[in-house]
């Protein structure tokens, strides 16, 4: 099993606005557990908002990557190195692979009242996998880092059979 992770799966904001907006209610329900005389029930109840939170800990602080598993090619979705989640993607029709770049900008949650068009700038790097004729294409992942694109193309070039081309869609 061969694997490159790549990086995080959210902005820095991202896992903020994640962690207190969906988060709060079972900080709340854990400390609120936490000063009562607690029965078993109550210590289920406490046990099952804890293992939701510590979930919610791994899905924001996850990292994404691809994953090798015999012949397949797997986007995958790793916690501290171990893999958490993957998804499979058929490559089978998809021989030939490309980057595009765009730039994009992100709304910040917590400005909107005193400045509604804040918002941050950024890079981003789209890599797909195409057909023959470049007619057909998929992002299979989105990188904001441009660090992490060599590394991603080299990776999938050599582990699969795609190659790296240029996107120029042939219509005719």
């Amino acid at each position: 099993m061969d694997k490159i992770i790549l990086e995080d799966r959210f902005t820095t904001h991202q896992k903020i606005t994640f962690l207190i907006y969906i988060g709060a209610p079972f900080l709340i329900g854990i400390f609120s557990l936490l000063k009562l005389n607690l029965n078993i029930k109550g210590f289920l109840i406490l046990m099952l908002l804890l293992i939701i939170y510590s979930f919610l800990i791994s899905i924001s602080f996850s990292k994404r990557g691809f994953l090798k598993i015999k012949s397949d090619l797997y986007l995958g979705f790793f916690f501290f190195g171990k893999l958490f989640f993957k998804k499979k993607i058929d490559i089978s029709r998809t021989p030939k692979i490309a980057i595009l770049k765009f730039k994009k900008s992100q709304k910040l949650a917590w400005f909107s009242v005193a400045k509604p068009d804040l918002a941050t700038e950024f890079k981003s790097f789209e890599i797909n996998i195409l057909n023959n004729k470049h007619t057909r294409r998929e992002p299979i992942i989105i990188l904001k880092d441009e660090k992490n694109v060599d590394p991603a193309i080299s990776f999938l070039t050599s582990n699969f059979s795609l190659k790296n081309e240029v996107y120029s869609p042939d219509f005719y």
